[in-house]
């Protein structure tokens, strides 16, 4: 009742607003509508706790909080980054690099001291990942594109070639399996001027034929390994297309201006493998080359993943 009193407003004449000395219920209060009853219990917030609930609205600290939320997640996911873990595959592959190293598997205590070394270098390798010495360096960064080339590259095989595949590729790539032809010959000459030229000639042929060793028959003999337009330099197109055309080991009579000649072919190089050696490696570069085909068209399905800015 005293509080009551204390609120208690008077009419500039001094009288009560009511006859009781109370405010009647509903009647306005500083220019708002209120009860006596909110009057006298409804208190207003104070200042720290309103200031309080303007700082957890900030966007700012729900910022904070999230991030924090999400550190705590991932440390209890991934576990802390300085922790190793020596896992049984771990312990494989340190035992089986040694047995490949040594031809042999190793003690305990070599064991133990190749873990070891798998640790330190291990510990290096994360220290060096969490320091970023792995970025702007071109052999770390060229060694990654290999590697994820290589993983490009483990694809399904590329099936066999049909016929047309290889004919069509041999028709392309027909230099890589010819070579030029090389004709190792022979020539003895006689002299138009020697009367009995002709007759040399046909002495010398039949013996020859007959089983003789021409380097015993008291003729020079002149010749080399060349190839068809080696040969037309060197003894002009007529002779050259005799040369050619001889099946090896059989001699031929040929003459020009000067000479009555006999010719022979002691041996052809060059030119084609034979069919068996040719599809093989018809078959062989027809699947490297699909291989490499499909190997970049993996490796570009992969750049077209991302997107090239120039930079500032």
């Amino acid at each position: 009742m005293a509080r009551l009193s204390r609120l208690a407003r008077r009419s500039p004449g001094g009288d009560s607003p009511t006859a009781g000395g109370r405010r009647p219920e509903g009647e306005e209060y500083n220019g708002s509508s209120v009860s006596a009853a909110e009057t006298i219990v409804s208190p207003s917030p104070s200042a720290p706790k309103r200031g309080a609930a303007r700082f957890l609205a900030e966007p700012i600290v729900h910022f904070f909080v999230l991030g924090a939320l999400l550190f705590v997640a991932h440390r209890l996911v991934v576990g802390d980054p300085r922790v190793i873990v020596v896992t049984p595959g771990a312990k494989a592959d340190v035992t089986r690099r040694f047995r490949d190293t040594h031809q042999r598997p190793p003690t305990a205590a070599e064991l133990d001291e190749a873990l070891g070394a798998w640790k330190r270098e291990e510990a290096l390798y994360r220290e060096a990942l969490r320091e970023r010495l792995d970025r702007n360096d071109a052999t770390i960064r060229t060694v990654l594109a290999d590697r994820v080339r290589a993983r490009a590259a483990v694809g399904a095989p590329p099936p066999e070639p049909t016929t047309a595949e290889l004919d069509e590729w041999f028709a392309a790539h027909r230099s890589l399996y010819e070579t030029p032809r090389r004709y190792d010959y022979s020539t003895v000459a006689f002299p138009r001027t020697d009367k009995a030229a002709a007759a040399a000639r046909e002495k010398y042929e039949v013996s020859v034929k007959g089983g003789a060793d021409p380097r015993t028959l008291g003729r020079p003999i002149i010749g080399g390994n060349l190839t068809a337009e080696e040969l037309r330099e060197r003894v002009g197109k007529d002779l050259a297309a005799v040369i050619a055309s001889l099946p090896v080991g059989q001699g031929k009579r040929f003459e020009n201006e000067k000479d009555l000649l006999l010719v022979w072919v002691n041996a052809v190089e060059g030119g084609l493998p034979s069919q068996d050696e040719l599809h093989k490696r018809l078959v062989a570069d027809w699947l490297y080359a699909e291989h490499t085909r499909q190997t970049d068209q993996a490796v570009q399905a992969i750049v077209d993943r991302y997107r090239f800015e120039d930079g500032p």
